[in-house]
C-alpha cells in the first residue's frame, strides 16, 4: 500500500514489515543491449561491471528496432551513481559507444499501488483482426449493382452472418459487355466461398461473376493466440490469459491480467498499435482496463443497492460495466463482492468514488454532536431498540465501538428520519456504562464461574465481558446501583470449581455469548463479525507493535492472523482501515526512524539520518534537515542551532504569547484554536494542553484532566454562556 508517499509492506497480523520511500531508490537506463536480452543477462552485465545487484532488483526490458534497452531500479540511493562510474562516461547523445552498452541515471519510477478501494489497472483487453479477403461481384446493370450495394450497407445482406464493407459500383471495361458494373466487398470472412456469396443474393440480384482475393494472412487462430500470449509474458508474469474464439465478430479478442500493475501499463505502451507477428500489415490493439472492487457486508448492501443500481444506465452509456456477485463461498455469505470496470480511467474513478460515497454511509449526528451512548453493546436493551429502528426505517445502523459512533446506511431521506429517532432515543436513555478492571485472580474467577454468576444475579443484558482488552474488563450497562452490586460480588468472591463456565464452540471468543454473524478462524475459534472487526482495529491502538492475534481459548491462543485470512473475514473498507491504522501506529512508535515533514498540513515522510542532510520534500518542495528536523535551508545544523539559541528566549516568549506549544513526543509546533484541552498531534500522541503530558489513549488523557485539572477545558465556555 502507498501512504503519504511511502510504499508500505505488511506481513501476518497486519504488522508493518517494511517502509520504502522514493528517496530509497535509484535507477539507470541501459541502452545498446543486444536483441533478445533477458533479465538474467542484464544482471550478468551488471555483475561483470563490478556491481552486485540484489535479488529483488527490478529490470524491465524494452524491445525496439535495433539495440534493446533496459530500466534497472534498485533499492539503494547510491546505485545509479556507482553504476555510472562502472560503465564509464557517456557519449553526448547518450547512445552506446560502438557495441558497448551505456548506463544513464534516470528518475526511479514510482511503484504503482492497487487495493480493493483504489482503481486496479492490472488487466488489459487485447484484439486483432481476423484474417479476411476481398471479393468482387460483377453485374450487368448499374441499377442492380447499386441495389445490392445498398443491401450490404444497411445490413440486409451479410456474409456468414457478418457485416462487410461495400464500395460504390465501378464501370467495367469488358469487350463483350462494356456496360458491366462491379462492387468490391472488403473484410469478407476468409472461410467464405463463391457459393456463400452467391447464396445470400436473390435470383434477381445474382452476379454474373464472383472473384475472391487472397487472405490477409494464413494462420491457425490458436497458433496466433500463442504468439500474442508470448508477447505479454515476455513483459511480466500473468495471473491469467483468456482467449475466447468468436465466430461472429471481425476481431479476435483476448484479455490478460498481470501480477504487477506496472507491467500492464508497459504492455499498453509498447504493444498497442504494434505490427502483428503473423501479419505485418495488421495492428495489435491493447487497452488498459481499470477495475474497482469492493467487498461489502450484505446487511449494508441490501439497504443501498437501489442507490447503486440507479447509476447503472449512466455507467453503461460511459462503457462501464458493474457487477454484483453472489457469494457461493458459505464462509463469505455475509458479504457481497462488487466490481466496476472500463477502459476510461476517469470514468471508472468517478464510478468508484460514487460507490465509495454510498458505501460510506453517514455518521449519526444531532446537530454538530456525534450520536453515541456508552450503553450500546451487543446484548443491551438499547441495542435491541436500535434494531427496531432499523426495521422501522429500512436502514442499517452499524455501531463503531472503536470510534464511538453510529453509521447509517440506506436512502438519504430514511437516514435523516432514523437519525432524528436515534437522537430522541439516546436523549431518553438513563442507563450508563461502567467498567471494572480485573486483577489476574479475578479474571480467573470470571472465566471459571463468575461470569455466569454475574449474569444470573444482575441480568445478562447488563453484563459484558471483553477478553481482548488489557487489562481484562467486566462491563456493566445500567445504574450506579448495578455497578456497585457487580463490584461487591467481584471483590467478595470466593472462587470454587463448581459450575465452571467454558464457552462452547459456537460462542464468540471476545464477548463470550452466542456469535452473531459468526466467522471462524483457521485456528478454529469463532467470533461475531462485529467483535472481530473491533478486535482488529483496537489492536492498532496499543502502545506496542500493532499486531492482530486470535484471543480464543480464553485469550491463550495468540495465533497471529495472516493477511489473507484478515482480508477474507473483513470488509474491504475495514481491511484498508486496518492497514492504514497499522501504518499510523508504526510511525508513531518509530520517531527515531521516520518523521513527518514539519511543514503544516504536509503528510510526507522522510527517513531520519544520523548526520546533517538536506532533503527536499517531494510534496511541499521545502528542504528539511533529516538530522535535526529543521527547515534551515543552506545553513548547517550547528549554525542554525547557534542562531536559534541566541534568540531562544524571545522565540519562546513569542510562542507563548500566541499560544503555540511543542508536542512532547515529536516536538512539532501546535496551536489550539478551540475545543477542550485534549489535543491530538499528527504523530498520534494524546496531549493535555495544560501540562503537556502525553498519553497513548484519549480516554486516559480525559481521566487525567478531570482528576488533575478538575475539568477538560470547556467549563469557562459554559460559564460565559457560549457552551450548551
Amino acid at each position: 500500500r502507498t501512504f503519504n508517499g511511502a510504499v508500505v509492506h505488511f506481513e501476518a497480523g497486519a504488522i508493518v514489515w517494511k517502509i520504502s520511500l522514493p528517496s530509497d531508490f535509484s535507477a539507470i537506463q541501459i541502452s545498446g543491449l543486444p536483441c533478445g536480452s533477458t533479465r538474467e543477462s542484464v544482471l550478468d552485465l551488471l555483475r561483470s561491471r563490478g556491481l552486485n545487484p540484489p535479488t529483488e532488483t527490478h529490470v524491465r526490458i524494452t524491445r525496439q528496432l535495433g539495440p534493446w534497452s533496459a530500466l534497472v531500479k534498485v533499492e539503494d540511493p547510491e546505485f545509479a551513481k556507482l553504476a555510472g562510474k562502472k560503465f564509464g562516461p557517456q557519449t553526448t547523445s547518450g547512445q552506446s559507444r560502438g557495441s558497448e552498452p551505456v548506463a544513464t541515471p534516470v528518475e526511479p519510477p514510482i511503484p504503482s499501488d492497487s487495493n480493493t478501494l483504489r482503481v486496479d489497472c492490472k488487466k488489459v483487453h487485447i484484439s486483432w483482426h481476423k484474417p479476411y479477403r476481398t471479393a468482387w461481384l460483377n453485374f450487368g446493370s448499374e441499377v442492380i449493382a447499386m441495389r445490392v450495394r445498398a443491401r450490404f450497407r444497411d445490413g440486409s445482406y451479410k456474409v456468414l452472418g457478418q457485416d462487410v464493407e461495400c464500395g460504390p459500383p465501378t464501370r467495367g471495361a469488358g469487350h463483350h459487355n462494356p456496360l458491366a458494373w462491379s462492387i468490391c466487398l472488403t473484410e469478407v470472412p476468409v472461410s467464405a466461398t463463391e457459393s456463400d456469396l452467391s447464396g445470400i443474393l436473390p435470383p434477381r440480384d445474382k452476379p454474373r461473376g464472383i472473384e475472391l482475393g487472397k487472405p490477409t494472412y494464413d494462420a491457425d487462430p490458436e497458433a496466433c493466440s500463442v504468439e500474442i500470449w508470448s508477447l505479454f509474458t515476455s513483459i511480466g508474469p500473468l495471473e491469467y490469459w483468456e482467449f475466447t474464439p468468436d465466430t461472429t465478430g471481425k476481431r479476435v479478442k483476448a484479455s490478460a491480467r498481470f501480477q504487477n500493475e506496472d507491467d500492464a501499463r508497459e504492455a499498453e505502451r509498447t504493444l498497442n498499435n504494434s505490427p502483428l507477428p503473423f501479419n505485418k500489415n495488421g495492428r495489435l490493439t491493447v487497452q488498459l482496463v481499470h477495475t474497482a472492487r469492493f467487498k461489502v457486508p450484505v446487511r449494508i448492501y441490501e439497504t443501498v443497492q437501489a442507490r447503486i443500481k440507479a447509476n447503472i444506465k449512466d455507467w453503461k452509456a460511459a462503457h462501464l460495466y458493474f457487477t454484483a456477485y453472489e457469494n457461493s463461498d458459505t464462509t463469505k455469505w455475509y458479504y457481497r463482492s462488487l466490481k466496476v470496470e472500463g477502459e476510461d480511467a476517469k470514468q471508472v474513478a468517478a464510478a468508484k468514488n460514487k460507490i465509495t460515497s454510498i458505501l460510506a454511509g453517514i455518521v449519526a449526528k444531532d446537530g454538530a454532536s456525534t450520536l453515541w451512548h456508552p450503553a450500546i453493546s451487543r446484548n443491551s436493551l438499547l441495542s435491541e431498540r436500535l434494531k427496531q429502528l432499523e426495521q422501522q426505517y429500512g436502514i442499517a445502523i452499524i455501531p463503531d465501538r472503536v470510534k464511538s459512533q453510529l453509521r447509517l446506511y440506506g436512502p438519504p431521506a430514511k437516514c435523516e428520519e432514523g437519525q432524528a429517532a436515534i437522537a430522541s432515543l439516546l436523549s431518553n436513555e438513563k442507563s450508563e456504562r461502567f467498567e471494572i478492571d480485573l486483577e489476574p485472580h479475578e479474571f480467573s474467577w470470571v472465566v471459571r464461574e463468575g461470569l455466569k454468576k454475574l449474569m444470573d444475579e444482575v441480568g445478562s443484558e447488563k453484563i459484558t465481558f471483553t477478553i481482548a482488552s488489557t487489562p481484562k474488563k467486566i462491563g456493566i450497562i445500567g445504574t450506579v446501583k448495578d455497578y456497585e452490586e457487580v463490584m461487591s460480588i467481584i471483590k467478595t468472591q470466593e472462587p470454587t470449581h463448581d459450575e465452571a463456565i467454558i464457552p462452547n464452540k459456537q460462542d464468540c471468543s471476545v464477548c463470550w455469548s452466542e456469535a452473531e454473524a459468526p466467522i471462524r478462524t483457521k485456528c478454529q475459534h469463532v467470533y461475531c463479525l462485529d467483535c472481530f472487526e473491533n478486535l482488529c482495529l483496537s489492536a492498532m491502538k496499543q502502545d506496542s507493535t500493532a499486531k492482530v492475534c486470535c484471543v480464543g481459548d480464553s485469550g491463550n491462543c495468540g495465533t497471529t492472523l495472516s493477511l489473507p485470512e484478515l482480508q477474507h473475514h473483513l470488509s474491504s473498507s475495514t481491511f484498508e482501515e486496518l492497514l492504514e491504522q497499522s501504518f499510523v501506529s508504526y510511525i508513531r512508535l518509530h520517531p527515531q526512524t521516520l518523521r513527518h515533514c514539519p511543514t503544516a498540513d504536509c503528510e510526507s515522510l522522510y527517513r531520519v539520518s544520523a548526520t546533517s542532510k538536506m532533503q527536499t520534500c517531494p510534496s511541499c518542495l521545502v528542504p528539511v534537515c533529516t538530522c535535526c528536523h529543521a527547515q534551515h535551508g543552506a545553513m548547517t545544523c550547528a549554525d542554525y542551532k547557534d542562531l536559534s539559541t541566541g534568540g531562544y528566549a524571545a522565540f519562546e516568549r513569542a510562542k507563548k504569547e500566541i499560544g503555540i506549544k511543542d508536542c512532547p513526543v515529536c516536538k512539532s509546533s501546535l496551536e489550539k484554536t478551540e475545543g477542550c484541552n485534549h489535543v491530538t498531534c499528527r504523530c498520534g500522541a494524546n496531549i493535555c494542553w495544560i501540562c503537556l503530558r502525553d498519553f497513548d489513549l484519549a480516554d486516559e488523557c480525559y481521566d487525567h484532566m478531570l482528576q488533575v485539572h478538575r475539568g477538560i477545558g470547556l467549563e469557562q465556555l459554559r460559564d460565559m454562556g457560549d457552551f450548551d
